[in-house]
């Protein structure tokens, strides 16, 4: 009778104690409070605050260690880098590859930044006048030079010999 006293002791404290494990390891990071510097961080990117929003970026990762965070600073990073600074060049790509060593497939989705003028979308060009609209044809004289002649056929093979 003692020992099924003593298993029944374990069982209510293990049982009692685990929604308090649970509960501690929910709260293994501050992700509300990271996710907030993460917003702070990139309304002072956008602001072209790379410093402040560095801080930001750094505060988020030390509260929770995600690949977000480590991404977000690595483009701050590589943001104020893009002034020739070598140093942050370098923290740039540190930050990058930690992101993507904790999640190899991350995609940013809080912001994403505007597209490079060379990789924009271009504008169409608009739909060629009506004819109403059309400007005058050039005068005769001042009219599109003749195209090139064709270049000659190539002459058919010469007739081989009998043997």
């Amino acid at each position: 009778m003692g020992t099924h006293r003593v298993l029944t002791v374990v069982l209510a404290i293990l049982l009692g104690l685990a929604p308090l494990a649970a509960h501690a390891a929910g709260e293994l990071f501050d992700t509300k409070a990271a996710g907030q510097h993460i917003d702070q961080g990139i309304a002072l990117l956008k602001a072209k605050n790379f410093d402040a929003a560095i801080g930001k970026f750094e505060e988020s990762a030390e509260l929770d260690p995600g690949a977000e965070a480590y991404y977000y600073l690595g483009y701050a990073y590589y943001l104020k880098g893009r002034s020739g600074d070598m140093e942050s060049r370098a923290l740039s790509r540190e930050n990058f590859e930690k992101a993507y060593e904790i999640e190899p497939n991350f995609t940013p989705t809080r912001y994403k930044p505007a597209q490079p003028a060379a990789f924009a979308p271009q504008p169409q060009p608009e739909a060629s006048p009506t004819p109403a609209e059309a400007p005058p044809a050039a005068p005769p004289s001042q009219a599109a030079e003749p195209a090139a002649p064709a270049p000659e056929q190539p002459a058919p093979p010469a007739e081989q010999p009998k043997q």
